[in-house]
């Protein structure tokens, strides 16, 4: 029923809700910054919701951006597609039964929000309005709780006498001005979607407090003897409450109501521990990616080695003039990079690795990586274009063959519009394949023409003839892409697809 991405977001989602709420017991529990609590309490529920997406994590379309931070770029890969069947065969599993049974939960404690909703509506439509010292209530008709929910207050005026009905309505106007409805129903409904984790039950009982310690705080500075209303509230503790979602007056424990009524002001110099919060959501951002770090470190690691070493070097001509846009490809593999405006280049090889330049008009350099981590080349005139770097020998005098195949180019071939949409789209998975539960990655690798066509379309890797057969057929199949240019010239380019087809 849950996709494996959005289990995982849920997972990342209620580890965020202990996490916050520790760090919040810990630090700001008991200080009197309500307002700043109130704000706190609010964010903590939201960063919980959205630190999983924010744009820090490293998807498909992002790796190009990282490996050019490690090595400057990787030329060839393009970004992984992965293909599940249109129709997923109706098989209930354990887990399925159990996400079932999770979203009952959820669907009863969303109908029992929506019958106190109904009541609360019920009573605005149906109860009387009346005023009290200035302020419009509406009447209630029994012994409830007094309580507001958004705008509307809901007394029975004939119940209480002059004093504790002023403080009363002192009390739920503070509610009222400052919307704490909203606080209230927010952090109900999250009770309702993640009713399994006990931190969002504790989160929510916070919030109320905190809304409960600001309306306290508001009647005490509006000149109301501070023991006669810590003595009204402990007078109506055994009243009935209209609805959960309410901001009720009695709400308990008292007993930590009245404490924070008398407790002293907290320093402002406690102000600065809420700035911990900052670090605390980076290192979940951060703890959020683990995974898709050390994976793309893994396959970078795969193609330039685990000892790999980072060597900067520059490229001049003969003038000492530095070279931009001039070729550095590390020999016999996909991996390359330009030289910048300043002729400078940076890029990770293996200590051994040999690494080879070209400029157009330039005779070719291949030099071998020892224990420098910092090379200067002088590329000379030459009589001939630039070389394939990626099939370069060790004979330097060759002259440019026009059919070779580049592996980096300085404007590489793009696809006319979205390659991942297209793939993704005419890729299917076949259904022979589905029932012989057979799924894998199968590695493409093609030639984008001088003219933009697609050629020598073959398997680097294989997982089943089913799955390569329709890899195949779909990078046969697409249209003409805009080529690629050397110096302006047109030139054949090579590129790898990556395709996973993966079962639900």
């Amino acid at each position: 029923m849950f996709t494996s991405d959005t289990f995982i977001y849920l997972v990342k989602i209620n580890l965020a809700f202990i996490v916050f709420y520790l760090f919040y017991r810990l630090l700001f529990s008991r200080d009197t910054f309500f307002t700043i609590r109130r704000v706190c309490l609010l964010t903590i529920l939201f960063l919980s919701l959205c630190y999983p997406l924010i744009p820090f994590t490293f998807g498909e379309e992002q790796k190009a951006v990282i490996q050019e931070a490690v090595s400057q770029y990787t030329t060839v890969f393009l970004p992984e597609i992965t293909v599940k069947p249109d129709k997923p065969s109706l098989q209930f599993t354990v887990v399925d039964v159990l996400c079932w049974c999770y979203c009952l939960v959820v669907g009863v404690l969303a109908i029992r929000i929506f019958i106190q909703l109904f009541s609360i509506f019920r009573l605005i439509r149906k109860g009387k309005r009346v005023v009290c010292y200035s302020l419009p209530v509406i009447a209630l008709p029994d012994h409830t709780t007094p309580f507001s929910f958004f705008k509307w207050i809901f007394i029975n005026p004939t119940l209480y006498e002059s004093h504790d009905l002023q403080e009363i309505l002192a009390h739920e106007k503070t509610h009222v001005d400052q919307c704490h409805s909203l606080d209230v129903m927010f952090s109900e409904l999250l009770c309702a979607l993640f009713w399994i984790n006990p931190a969002v039950w504790l989160l929510k009982r916070e919030i109320r407090r905190d809304l409960e310690f600001l309306a306290d705080k508001r009647v005490v500075a509006a000149g109301f003897d501070r023991k006669a209303y810590q003595y009204h509230l402990l007078r109506l503790t055994c009243t009935s409450a209209a609805a959960q979602i309410v901001n009720k007056f009695n709400v308990t424990p008292l007993k930590k109501r009245i404490m924070m009524m008398n407790k002293k002001r907290t320093s402002k110099m406690g102000l600065f521990k809420y700035a911990l919060l900052f670090p605390v959501v980076g290192l979940l951002v951060l703890s959020s990616n683990v995974q898709a770090i050390v994976q793309l470190n893994q396959e970078y690691s795969s193609m330039i080695g685990k000892d790999s070493i980072t060597v900067k070097g520059i490229v001049v001509d003969h003038d000492n003039k530095p070279l931009k846009n001039a070729i550095v490809v590390i020999r016999e593999t996909n991996i390359g990079t330009f030289t910048n405006e300043k002729g400078e280049f940076t890029i990770m090889v293996e200590p051994g690795a040999e690494l080879y330049f070209s400029y157009v008009g330039k005779r070719g350099v291949l030099r071998e990586v020892k224990d420098e981590k910092k090379l200067i080349i002088k590329m000379n005139n030459a009589v001939y274009d630039i070389e394939d770097p990626s099939s370069v020998s060790l004979d330097t005098t060759a002259a440019k063959n026009y059919d070779d195949v580049f592996q980096v180019v300085e404007d590489m071939p793009k696809f006319p519009g979205d390659l991942n949409k297209y793939l993704g789209k005419n890729v299917k998975y076949p259904e022979k394949a589905q029932k012989e539960k057979i799924q894998g990655r199968v590695t493409v690798q093609f030639i984008v023409e001088k003219d933009g066509t697609i050629t020598n379309v073959k398997v680097l890797r294989s997982v089943h003839q089913l799955l390569d057969k329709e890899a195949i057929r779909v990078v046969e199949n697409m249209p003409k892409w805009i080529p690629g240019t050397q110096r302006g010239e047109p030139v054949r380019v090579s590129y790898t697809v990556p395709i996973n087809f993966r079962l639900q």
